[in-house]
């Protein structure tokens, strides 16, 4: 085995199972991390009097530092609203033990309501009287249930851009896909949830969910051509392991750590969670921001696939432009790493020629390796019969192409490729010390 071997399987292997390993630390880092001890964070209360807010405001630092934001507000009235307008997560009356709180907002911050606030009661000898301003749907009585919806709604948009990415559709078909199958989730979880009794029967949830769907896609899509081969990451990362903890579905977003909520307000997840809660139990409080968010993601998913239409077309590439970067090839042989493989690049570069031995005989079932500067593995085909190879679609314009086979020393080249043509390189395998790279005459 060659010195080159070992760091070549390590090359692969790396190129290959960085998305496996990057999911499993994620999960830990992401989700493990967050979520398995929730505690509160900088949670809104408010209390009925001025004195009685100051006074449990500062027991509440003293106990428990930065886990509570105490305000005040005049009268029980004014407790109620402060809930049902989502500006405090709960509100305290100490005059009669009464705590006003939504059990909407998740049954996890009930628990921790509770045990916050029965001591304050009991210490004024009073039992703690918990008022629900705001219960959840008959079908999701621990309120995560809109969750496992909205999660359909927010991984199967990023599913169907790698899906598509290797369909042959262009650039148009592809996108009216994406739009296609956003309406289809928004419509199908929609329905069972109403079946299923976890939301209301308000129809203008679908639209909501539409959004959200449309905003995961566009901008998945539009950033493929920036992250190439890491786009499953970049997608995952961002949509689903930064998403997910701090969108307030499974945990409220009062009880994960500060750098987690402040995500919470910007992501779609999170922003679709508040403006669906809004909808349902809140007449309509907190959905605008929410929305509005969701327009954002869309805008700029938008204005990335265009800019990247822009771009191809600015390269005065007829066949690219019209596609924007994002048309199929067939690939013949060819192995691209890693299999959620990045669409075609804007530039078609292909690579082709004749694997010989040292009488010029051909090199039947040779191995063709191709890598970038970096060492990334693009392709790895194995030679014809007649000892050819062809490698197309390659992504930038110098290139390290290894060539082995059994009993014969390997070959190793820089290749300078040129966009929009076929490079012919051959190459001949010698079994003594020497290989050399044989350019093609033309």
């Amino acid at each position: 085995m060659s010195e080159d071997q070992p760091k070549s399987l390590i090359r692969t292997l790396a190129s290959t199972l960085w998305f496996p390993v990057f999911f499993i630390v994620g999960f830990m880092v992401f989700y493990l991390l967050p979520m398995h001890s929730p505690a509160p964070h900088d949670m809104p209360v408010a209390v009925v009097g001025q004195g009685a807010a100051q006074q449990l405001a500062g027991s509440f630092e003293q106990a428990m530092p930065g886990a509570v934001d105490v305000s005040a507000v005049p009268d029980e009235q004014a407790a109620r609203e402060s809930v049902l307008d989502r500006e405090a997560i709960a509100a305290y009356d100490p005059a009669d033990g009464d705590l006003f709180y939504a059990k909407a907002n998740g049954a996890a911050m009930m628990q921790v309501l509770q045990q916050t606030f029965a001591p304050v009661a009991s210490a004024s000898g009073d039992q703690l009287q918990m008022i629900d301003l705001a219960p959840n749907a008959p079908g999701d009585t621990m309120g995560t249930a809109l969750l496992y919806c909205l999660l359909a709604m927010n991984i199967s948009p990023y599913i169907a851009v790698m899906m598509l990415l290797r369909a042959p559709l262009n650039l148009r078909q592809k996108l009216s896909s994406l739009v296609g199958i956003g309406a289809l989730a928004a419509v199908v979880c929609y329905s069972v949830a109403r079946v299923l009794e976890v939301v209301p029967n308000q129809p203008v949830l679908m639209l909501v969910g539409f959004l959200l769907t449309q905003a995961v896609a566009w901008v998945t899509f539009g950033l493929v051509p920036i992250f190439k081969q890491f786009i499953p990451g970049v997608a995952m990362g961002l949509f689903v392991l930064l998403s997910m903890p701090s969108s307030g579905g499974a945990i409220p977003k009062e009880l994960v750590p500060p750098f987690f909520q402040a995500l919470h307000p910007l992501l779609p997840l999170g922003q679709t969670v508040d403006a669906m809660r809004g909808v349902m139990y809140f007449d309509g409080a907190g959905v605008a921001p929410g929305v509005l968010g969701l327009c954002a993601w869309l805008v700029v998913g938008v204005g990335l696939v265009a800019f990247n239409e822009f771009r191809a077309r600015r390269g005065g590439e007829a066949e690219d432009a019209e596609a924007g970067g994002y048309e199929h090839e067939d690939e013949g042989d060819a192995v691209v790493d890693p299999l959620l493989a990045a669409p075609k690049p804007v530039h078609h570069r292909t690579l082709a020629g004749v694997v010989r031995d040292a009488s010029g005989e051909p090199v039947p079932g040779a191995i063709i390796t191709v890598t970038d500067t970096s060492g990334m593995q693009l392709a790895r085909i194995v030679a014809a019969r007649d000892g050819g190879y062809e490698v197309q679609d390659l992504p930038g314009e110098h290139v390290t192409v290894v060539v082995s086979a059994p009993g014969m020393r390997p070959a190793v080249d820089r290749v300078h490729l040129h966009a929009g043509r076929t490079q012919d390189h051959d190459f001949a395998l010698a079994a003594e010390a020497a290989s050399r790279a044989v350019p093609a005459a033309r």
